[in-house]
């Protein structure tokens, strides 16, 4: 398939223009969604994690008109959770989102707290803790003794197995995942994770929660790292790859954005932080083989305390949030690349870069329809073009592949 840093012409644009208006159509309609009643109009929520992540969905949340318990350990964690949501209220309100004194209501919906008890009689509780199996398998064992018979659990997890979550209460059928994308209170799609034994009533819960939500859902099944993040992990493996060979994390990044992604992937990776990511990758290798090649420079940073964003280094250097390159990155890809006994060839062309990352994209997509994780192609598309910044103009990785047939 031919894939170019050409920008597609006017009709084409227009085209994916209508791909994409049809394919939310066909997502937000689908005969995959239980046709029943809802079963609990939600008014309170429960978040448990005052992570970045979790405080973007209660930020979410109250925004929607939810009260929300937002639990935590640390209180240092709570106050910096609570200090974040009034500040992006206040942003809201001077965008003219809505009154000073309707962010104020707003934000006096939000309740931290550090007390489990608090959560015993939320609608539905959101955990939203460190990407570890155990760790989360822990958190849900302890909602079930706790939370009253109707609460729903999910989990926003980006890849790990929603059955195994599920299995440690008593109650899988009121358990699914929900991906909520970074960030979490902006992005305008979810991923419903149906896991085995999840219930028809839980399903319209999660669908009810993320329209209230402001969002589109896409249901996906329980498959490591579901639609986006399994084709994710196929282009951030070739990334790694380059760099093992040489070729510099601006320029990888340069070549993806010339082809219209929001953003380079480095920058990305950075922007997540290399340390979560290697985690995941460390969950991933207790399923999958990972040789010693194996996204080594996302590792090596990680090992190297080259977080990214919140370090100040990572594949770039960050001066006041401004990314600047990092010269001794080279030193670092080079000594991996001996170590691991890889040849070093920088010389590589933008359309070749380009072709490396995408076409494993692509190819995984196919895998992800033909093992029926996702529901349709254009479902895939919605997740990259929402959600992962794949250019919105060239329609999605499945339709770029179809009309290039």
């Amino acid at each position: 398939m031919p894939i170019t840093l050409t920008p597609p012409t006017a009709d084409q644009c227009r085209a994916a223009e209508r791909h994409l208006a049809q394919a939310r159509l066909s997502a937000a309609q689908g005969q995959e969604w239980p046709r029943l009643p809802l079963p609990l109009e939600l008014r309170r929520v429960g978040v448990v994690g005052a992570g970045t992540m979790g405080t973007d969905i209660a930020r979410c949340a109250i925004g929607a008109g939810l009260e929300v318990v937002l639990l935590d350990a640390q209180p240092d964690a709570l106050d910096r959770a609570r200090q974040r949501i009034a500040r992006s209220l206040d942003n809201a309100a001077q965008r003219g989102a809505f009154t000073p004194a309707e962010a104020g209501s707003l934000l006096s919906a939000l309740r931290p707290t550090g007390e489990w008890r608090e959560l015993a009689e939320v609608d539905l509780v959101i955990e939203a803790v460190y990407e570890d199996t155990s760790v989360k398998c822990e958190v849900m064992t302890r909602l079930d003794a706790l939370c009253a018979p109707r609460t729903v659990f999910v989990s926003n997890t980006s890849t790990l197995d929603v059955d195994t979550l599920a299995a440690a209460t008593r109650r899988p059928q009121q358990v699914l995942g929900m991906h909520f994308l970074t960030p979490a209170h902006v992005t305008p799609l979810v991923e419903v994770v149906r896991g085995q034994l999840t219930s028809a009533a839980a399903l319209v819960q999660a669908r009810a929660l993320a329209q209230r939500l402001g969002k589109l859902p896409v249901l996906t099944t329980n498959a490591w790292g579901f639609i986006g993040n399994r084709m994710f992990e196929a282009y951030l493996r070739e990334v790694d790859a380059l760099q093992l060979q040489g070729v510099p994390a601006a320029r990888i990044d340069a070549a993806l954005q010339a082809f219209g992604f929001a953003l380079g992937p480095c920058r990305t990776l950075d922007m997540a932080g290399t340390d979560l990511v290697s985690q995941v990758l460390a969950e991933r290798g207790k399923r999958f083989q990972q040789p010693p090649a194996y996204r080594r420079i996302t590792r090596r940073l990680a090992e190297m305390g080259r977080f990214g964003h919140k370090t100040g280094r990572g594949h770039y250097l960050y001066d006041a949030g401004r990314a600047q390159p990092d010269p001794d990155l080279e030193r670092v890809c080079r000594e991996e690349a001996q170590s691991l006994g890889i040849g070093w060839s920088p010389a590589m062309s933008d359309e070749d870069i380009v072709r490396r990352c995408v076409t494993p994209l692509i190819e995984e997509g196919q895998a992800v329809l033909r093992e029926r994780i996702a529901c349709r192609a254009s479902d895939i598309d919605l997740v990259w073009v929402l959600g992962y910044g794949f250019p919105a103009q060239r329609g999605g990785p499945m339709w770029m592949r179809e009309t290039a047939d």
